[in-house]
């Protein structure tokens, strides 16, 4: 069985000083099981705007192909990829949306279902 079990560790005041490092495991090679570890060390970079990452979840709700549908229907003359880039800019607000509404906070959304099963278990 293969595993990897190298590992990078930092102390308390490494990670204080507000470096960005990134680790590079290479090929250990044929005679070794040993990974070299080459690491990466720069000054921290302010990380841009999270994007939006669609997840299946969304497909299973009642209103999605019904949004899907509305907005890729604009009418948009140009090139094939400039429709394409604007359509998927007309999606990604009511995407985000939707997400928000209906699918954020699971834990909040677990508890008060398990609470709701627990209060019809005592029902019966």
């Amino acid at each position: 069985m293969w595993s990897k079990i190298d590992r990078v560790m930092v102390n308390s005041i490494w990670s204080s000083l507000s470096l960005q490092a990134h680790v590079h495991f290479s090929n250990p090679g044929a005679f070794s099981n040993h990974y070299m570890a080459s690491i990466y060390i720069g000054p921290r970079q302010d990380r841009a705007k999270r994007s939006f990452k669609f997840f299946n979840m969304e497909d299973d709700h009642s209103g999605f192909l019904k949004l899907i549908s509305k907005k890729w229907a604009a009418h948009i003359s140009d090139s094939c990829i400039y429709i394409l880039c604007k359509r998927l800019n007309f999606l990604k607000g009511p995407l985000y949306k939707l997400n928000r509404l209906h699918f954020s906070h699971i834990s909040e959304r677990v508890a008060r279902a398990e609470s709701e099963l627990d209060c019809h278990q005592t029902l019966l």
